[in-house]
């Protein structure tokens, strides 16, 4: 049901509602009036009458007083609003009045006689030969208050249709500007963010106008971030991605080329030093030397190997990779507590996501290394039962905290950059990461990431 319509439909339902109350309000006055004229010309008539009764033209001397008393009745002829009759003693009827001749042959409908029509009783009055008989006659009143409530209700159903006709075409003219409203809307809706609305001319349109422009604007606007956003985020995914591949190709070239270029100058080495005799000890000394930079080369590279491509990743899974990494720093810090808790289930997703996690483990574990002066550090990686499923990592430890902006004063340049490199790898997976830290508090790192979960 549209607006104009309901409008409509109210101006309607209040007009009857008026027409009803003033349709009542003027038969009750129309009954009454017609109560009090009908009773007045019926006192009269009484009086009228009774007069003649005591006139000569009806006395005890007259020879036909009934006689004389018809003519004079027949000369007078209907007397006001009433209906008179004269009967002589045998109660035969001797004269009527006759009908009146105001709107002849017309009557008003009998349910609006019976509802203004006034109830008052005939009078009889005796004479000596007979009786006369006054009944009050109201059908003529009661037919001009049913012709003025016609033409009446006759002008108000014209002023009413005239009124809807007026407010249809006003508002159809006035609410014109919700169309274009509703159109915008719904292009906005399909996804064109360019649609704006035009100048009004009443107030209330011309602000929703503005407001809706301003809207669209700043969705316009935001929708323009997101897809920077969304490709910023596709970039840094990408970025990281070469970087892995390019970590993962250098330390296979560490592994293929150094790394047997080492063993082989160890081997030599080792050669060299079994060959030699007992009196050639700073040969022997020389080559023992070889051997030992040789094996601490190659201790080196290793090393620099696992930090590029954790090979455990490759060959056992995330689940494996992370107890080496804690295994590695619990070696290479003996003083720092690293505890371990590892959820069900993670040992099924692929190789970026798997990588992606144990670079963030293994940036918050450096972190708190170089920045936290803590004692104690708790590593803890678990999937959700929300919905959507996410691989929730929390890293908290008993350091000295940080302040709550990333670029406050309580960071260094390393960790600025470092907790930047850990958001832009999870914001690029479409996950969120929460810092709540203290000074002298310690530090809580919890990082989600949403992650797809076949089901059992």
């Amino acid at each position: 049901m549209s607006l104009r319509f309901r409008v409509n439909l109210a101006i309607s339902l209040i007009g009857l509602l008026c027409i009803a109350v003033m349709t009542y309000v003027l038969i009750d006055y129309k009954r009454k009036s017609i109560g009090q004229e009908i009773e007045a010309g019926t006192r009269v008539t009484i009086q009228l009458l009774e007069s003649i009764l005591l006139s000569p033209v009806y006395t005890a001397e007259a020879p036909d007083p009934l006689a004389n008393l018809t003519q004079y009745l027949r000369s007078v002829g209907r007397v006001r609003a009433n209906e008179v009759r004269l009967y002589d003693r045998n109660n035969t009827l001797i004269y009527e009045s006759p009908p009146s001749e105001y709107k002849l042959g017309r009557s008003a409908p009998d349910w609006f006689s019976a509802l203004v029509a006034p109830d008052i009783a005939e009078v009889r009055l005796s004479l000596r030969e007979g009786s006369m008989l006054i009944t009050p006659d109201s059908s003529r009143s009661v037919l001009d208050a049913w012709d003025e409530l016609t033409r009446f209700a006759l002008f108000i159903v014209v002023f009413l249709l005239l009124l809807n006709i007026a407010v249809f075409r006003v508002l159809g003219r006035t609410l014109q500007p919700l169309k274009d409203i509703v159109v915008a809307m719904s292009d906005m809706e399909k996804g064109n963010y360019r649609v704006r609305l035009n100048s009004y001319d009443l107030p209330e349109f011309n602000a929703i106008g503005h407001t809706f422009n301003s809207m669209a604007a700043s969705l316009e606007r935001a929708l323009t971030t997101e897809r920077e956003l969304e490709q910023n985020r596709q970039l840094t995914q990408l970025i990281h991605v070469k970087l892995e591949e390019e970590r993962k190709s250098i330390a296979r070239e560490l592994h293929d080329e150094l790394g047997q270029c080492v063993t082989a100058i160890k081997t030599i080495g080792t050669a060299i030093a079994n060959r030699v005799e007992d009196k050639q000890d700073e040969t022997r000394q020389n080559a023992e030397t070889i051997v030992d930079v040789a094996s601490h080369i190659y201790d080196v590279v290793h090393s620099m190997i696992r930090q590029l491509r954790p090979s455990a990743l490759d060959n056992l899974g995330l689940t494996d990779a992370i107890r080496e990494l804690v295994a590695q720093y619990r070696r290479q810090h003996p003083l720092l507590t690293v505890e371990l808790s590892l959820g069900d289930g993670l040992d099924q997703f692929d190789e970026k996501l798997n990588i992606t996690v144990y670079r963030v483990v293994q940036e918050c574990l450096t972190n708190v290394v170089k920045h936290a002066a803590a004692s104690r550090v708790t590593v803890g990686l678990s999937l959700t039962q929300s919905s959507p499923v996410c691989l929730e990592m929390r890293v908290s430890d008993d350091g000295k905290g940080l302040s709550s902006d990333c670029s406050g004063s309580n960071y260094s340049e390393g960790q600025r950059f470092g907790m930047l490199g850990i958001k832009e790898r999870v914001h690029a997976f479409g996950g969120d990461v929460r810092v709540e830290s203290r000074p002298d508090s310690g530090t809580l790192i919890v990082a989600t990431l949403p992650v797809m979960v076949e089901k059992p």
